[in-house]
């Protein structure tokens, strides 16, 4: 077996992947995995982690921690260009770890690294982000979801509330708390060939089919279909949007009038409001931003 990267986030879910670590690496070496692993210590630390390792040699880089950590490694290993030499993988640990849910893997790290280790392997589609971020133009990829709007604001507040309680009360809590004060915004949105214009909460732009600790926000999204799955939440009351919560955990969301869903390759966003962006739970900019989509680029332990 050719030897491994594991890249991990020690303050994942408050701290749990950092306790839970030891008891992952012990398994490793009782399997006689050949494995390097790296800590990291600092926001984004992963990227560079992830880069290093590639520079190094490494073909298979592993992320162990939340969806954030994830998307860092994708993007770390991918710096100087979409490889179909390298091999990434994912470990649930975070307080979300929506991709691996897509995947079917065990919610325990050792049985998922137990899986993984089978060394099964799928093309994945990788999304692509132009946007905006301090007045410069910004590059990033993402591989489960991306959304705009009230989404993204939640996230800033999300990422900024402890973790204590795992994944799903803090996104609840900020959800209820910017619900308060937020209002729908003005876009401008060009599916393919198809524009439209129009006020909406969100803008979710989607790869994978959870996000945000559990929300089945696109249940017919496919990983390697080449295509991105686009639900918009039009405008609407605040009593709508609260009725719509339940619904996204159980996928019924997409028969409320207020959302609409489409299939697209490229979508482009802009408005004359400030809109934030976020992959996989991480802020990553403003628009005005272009959406694109790189068919099975990447090959993914599952």
């Amino acid at each position: 077996m050719e030897k491994i990267m594991v890249i991990v986030n020690p303050i994942a879910a408050n701290g749990k992947v950092g306790r839970r670590w030891p008891s992952v690496k012990e398994f490793l070496e009782s399997k006689g995995v050949p494995f390097s692993f790296a800590l990291t210590q600092y926001p984004a630390h992963a990227i560079s982690l992830a880069a290093e390792a590639v520079e190094k040699g490494f073909k298979t880089l592993i992320a162990f921690g939340g969806d954030g950590t994830l998307n860092e490694v994708v993007n770390g290993a991918f710096r100087h260009g979409i490889s179909p030499e390298i091999t990434l993988g994912a470990i649930p640990g975070g307080t979300g770890s929506d991709f691996t849910r897509s995947l079917g893997l065990p919610r325990d790290p050792i049985q998922a690294f137990a899986k993984i280790l089978e060394g099964k392997t799928m093309r994945v589609d990788l999304g692509e982000i132009e946007c905006m971020k301090e007045g410069k133009e910004e590059k990033r990829y993402f591989i489960n979801v991306a959304g705009m709007g009230f989404d993204a604001v939640v996230a800033e507040r999300t990422n900024r509330s402890p973790k204590v309680f795992g994944g799903t009360i803090p996104y609840l809590y900020n959800l209820f708390l910017t619900l308060l004060t937020y209002r729908s915004l003005p876009f401008r949105i060009v599916l393919d060939s198809l524009r439209l214009e129009l006020r909406a909460y969100l803008v979710v732009v989607a790869n994978g089919k959870y996000f945000a600790g559990g929300m089945f926000i696109a249940p017919e999204a496919l990983l390697d279909d080449g295509k991105f799955y686009v639900a918009i939440g039009e405008d609407m009351s605040k009593l709508e949007f609260l009725s719509l919560v339940p619904k996204v955990y159980k996928g019924t969301h997409i028969h409320h009038r207020k959302v609409k869903i489409y299939e697209a390759q490229t979508v482009e966003i802009s408005s004359e409001a400030t809109i934030f962006i976020q992959a996989e739970g991480e802020v990553v900019g403003t628009a005005p931003a272009v959406f694109r989509i790189h068919p099975q680029a990447v090959n993914f332990l599952y």
